[in-house]
């Protein structure tokens, strides 16, 4: 298997040890973030209440924007203070521009790849402030919002700088500390997490100068600082938003495309307003296998649709025709956090899984590599206890899956049988494989299946 940036997996079958690492290190970041900032976070949390911004974030998710604050003012500061206004405005409006006229994209991305490699990727200030400054944390959001890789990011950071300019004595102290947890974020997280991230930066060195006049030229070129940060934002989002995820009624795990055994003019999958559904047209796709655990476990499984903003109750109506949606976001490392902010905006129970590795044909590599998720780490998120007696489906066990498709159905009739249609006669190309763990009696490809158990 190519390892393009990171590996959760650290040349071993499972990724276990790497859930294990992240815990304990998200535990040792919040000490450190509670000792650095908490008099700053109360101060914001006392500002946002009395604001009305927003309903309340728990501690821990402030603390974790006041880090991603010093991380991206450390890697992106210098480049931020080199951006002129014309560019800027030229390059935010194209990122919006992309986001609401679909059919423009392709001639947009071209766009932005040029003036992207022309405007946002030179470090002009390397030594660009000594003391942090409520102008330069403008001038870092500005360059954030026009790079259209960091709008979650931007939509967090913004109220921190409508607060700050509340207490301007104190602003340039708050913003130094960001820094300084920052920097010891950098050297601790190399140290915990650097083993997953090894080939960042050869990626860097050796692969990205192609990438020059690309339109994600600046996402694939991130530091490596910002995958440990990402690492452990998934983490500590996780468990902020555990709580609200488990009491949803029916939970769904969304999949990104390149985890199909087959690229997408192969794949056979069924397409709807909620994503595909797996056809099951291949044994051993690791998204056939998932769908397989989500009928005997009770969650549906669909591949990621264009815009989740389908899964709110705005959209779905789906809290008044029998409880709400968790979803569970698999994705990337660079994005899954971002996710977890997105979802939390638009009310959207959820939880974040990591891919193993990176391998999409839209940024990592020319012919696209399967990629795969840890199925137990899915299962603990899901709340789901794999040593519990597991009998064979039948009508009341699959009772979950069918609730859920015929509320998605009812919310935006999709298909008379289920809102995320059935899979097809292909599932019946499968067959049982028996192993020790969790797996047993589950429908696999015995051909290409990975056990996690």
């Amino acid at each position: 298997m190519d390892i393009i940036t990171y590996s959760l997996r650290e040349g071993q079958a499972k990724s276990d040890r790497y859930y294990q690492d992240i815990a304990a290190f998200a535990d040792e970041v919040l000490g450190e973030a509670e000792r650095r900032s908490r008099p700053h976070v109360e101060a914001f949390q006392a500002y946002l209440a009395g604001n009305c911004h927003e309903i309340a974030r728990t501690l821990a998710e402030h603390e974790f924007e006041f880090l991603t604050l010093g991380v991206l003012w450390r890697v992106y500061g210098g480049r931020a203070m080199g951006l002129a206004q014309g560019p800027r405005r030229t390059l935010a409006s194209l990122a919006r521009l992309r986001q609401q006229v679909r059919v423009l994209k392709p001639v947009i991305d071209w766009l932005r790849g040029v003036l992207s490699t022309l405007f946002l990727g030179i470090d002009r200030h390397l030594r660009w402030s000594e003391r942090p400054a409520l102008l330069h944390f403008d001038r870092l959001l500005g360059w954030l919002e026009a790079t259209g890789d960091f709008e979650e990011e931007v939509t967090r950071l913004a109220p921190w700088r409508d607060f700050l300019k509340t207490v301007p004595d104190d602003a340039s102290t708050i913003l130094a500390n960001a820094v300084e947890l920052a920097t010891w974020f950098e050297r601790g997280s190399e140290a915990a997490l650097g083993r997953y991230t090894v080939n960042v930066e050869d990626f860097l060195t050796r692969v990205h100068p192609n990438y020059h006049w690309r339109e994600d030229n600046i996402f694939c070129g991130r530091q490596r600082v910002e995958y440990h940060l990402n690492m452990v934002g998934t983490e500590i989002l996780n468990r902020a938003f555990r709580e609200t995820f488990l009491a949803s009624a029916r939970k769904l795990v969304v999949v990104p495309p390149c985890m199909r055994a087959k690229p997408a003019d192969k794949c056979l999958a069924k397409i709807t307003s909620f994503g595909a559904r797996c056809a099951g047209c291949t044994p051993g796709c690791r998204v056939h296998q998932l769908t397989k655990l989500g009928e005997k476990y009770g969650f549906g499984v669909a591949i990621l649709p264009d815009d989740l903003r389908v899964f709110s109750i705005k959209s779905t109506g789906l809290n008044t025709s029998g409880g709400s949606i968790g979803i569970v976001g698999v994705s990337c490392a660079l994005t899954n956090a971002p996710g977890g902010w997105k979802t939390r905006r638009m009310g959207i129970p959820a939880q974040g899984v990591l891919l193993d590795y990176c391998g999409c044909s839209w940024h990592w590599h020319e012919e696209g590599i399967p990629t795969d998720i840890n199925f137990n780490q899915l299962l603990d998120v899901l709340g789901i206890q794999k040593k519990a007696a597991r009998p064979a489906p039948d009508e009341a066990s699959m009772e979950p899956v069918s609730a859920l498709n015929r509320s998605l159905d009812d919310a935006n009739k999709i298909d008379a049988a289920s809102g995320l249609p059935a899979a097809s006669d292909g599932d019946q190309m499968s067959i049982v494989r028996s192993c020790a763990g969790y797996c047993d009696g589950l429908s696999v490809g015995v051909t290409s299946m990975t056990c996690d158990c």
